[in-house]
């Protein structure tokens, strides 16, 4: 097992838990969230190497954009 904190963020709670259940074994913590106006928070309270950010979070959205502004945000409060 590897060292680190990894943030799954991803709207669908299947993936979520899929995700996690694949990377518990490679990382010594795994956090997730579902709605992406948890990055904020959870980056403020928790020291975080790796993020896997899914691109998309509105229904009948899928040009990535949301994705996106969300790294780009990551990127700002970092």
């Amino acid at each position: 097992m590897e060292t680190g904190t990894i943030l799954i963020v991803d709207d669908n709670k299947s993936v979520l838990a899929s995700l996690e259940l694949l990377l518990e074994n490679v990382f010594s913590t795994v956090r997730t969230a579902a709605n992406p106006n948890q990055i904020t928070t959870i980056l403020s309270t928790t020291p975080i190497d790796i993020v896997i950010l899914d691109m998309n979070f509105s229904a009948g959205i899928n040009n990535g954009n949301e994705g996106l502004y969300w790294l780009k945000h990551i990127h700002e409060i970092r």
